[in-house]
């Protein structure tokens, strides 16, 4: 074959080449995808961050004050017990007072005055109906509430039956003379108003800012036909 024949089939050939690349239909460049932003896990505790970024974004708010223990005031019950226009009285560590107690635990108010009476006393009493509450409060004593009774006398004999020793001595005083024995002001004047008015009624008294002790003197170490010396006293009750 001739040159001249051969360059126009190689011509043709490169055409055809041409053709060939030109016909295949090329594909677009795809784009890159678009990050997805992510989204949120729902956050506990009413939608406050716990997290470490929630800490530092959210300033710390105050401080709760710390939550006051309940209170516990020391339970106390007792009687008044009347013969005629005179009144049981018992002489404890030295002062003399109303017949009266802690209550047990497990124990019944009414039942601890009663229980309380007997102990202190030697006399078994019958509960009739509330006569008084005292309440009252110190720093040095604390918090106190002590419930007293009217008590009828059903027998016994008296004279003190207490367990842990600390009465000496139960008697019947003269009510003209209570001033004399009965010097704690809270149960003084307690006792006083019902004597006069027979209702039963609730008192309260802050010994951090008046009185515990009646101001008064009194006669100390006076038996009876006796007279003793006087003197001030101030017994803590």
């Amino acid at each position: 074959m001739s040159e001249e024949q051969k360059q126009p089939q190689a011509a043709g050939a490169g055409r055809r080449r041409r053709r060939r690349r030109s016909s295949t239909p090329r594909s677009p460049q795809q784009a890159p995808a678009a990050p997805v932003p992510a989204v949120p896990a729902p956050v506990p505790n009413g939608g406050q961050s716990t997290g470490q970024a929630g800490r530092r974004g959210r300033q710390p708010g105050p401080k709760r004050a710390p939550k006051k223990p309940p209170a516990e005031p020391r339970i106390g019950v007792g009687c008044i017990v009347l013969r005629g226009d005179e009144i049981l009285m018992v002489r404890e560590k030295g002062r003399w007072s109303l017949p009266k107690g802690g209550l047990d635990a497990g124990e019944l108010v009414q039942q601890g005055a009663i229980r309380e009476t007997y102990e202190e006393t030697g006399l078994h009493v019958e509960v009739r109906e509330l006569a008084f509450v005292v309440e009252f409060q110190a720093k040095t004593w604390g918090h106190h509430i002590q419930f007293f009774y009217l008590g009828r006398e059903t027998g016994g004999v008296i004279g003190p039956r207490d367990p842990d020793r600390e009465v000496q001595e139960a008697k019947f005083i003269p009510l003209r003379q209570l001033r004399e024995f009965l010097r704690f002001r809270p149960r003084l004047v307690a006792l006083e108003t019902w004597l006069r008015e027979r209702k039963p009624r609730h008192f309260v008294f802050d010994l951090d800012k008046e009185p515990a002790m009646l101001r008064q003197r009194r006669r100390v170490g006076e038996k009876d036909g006796e007279k003793g010396t006087e003197r001030e006293t101030a017994v803590a009750e």
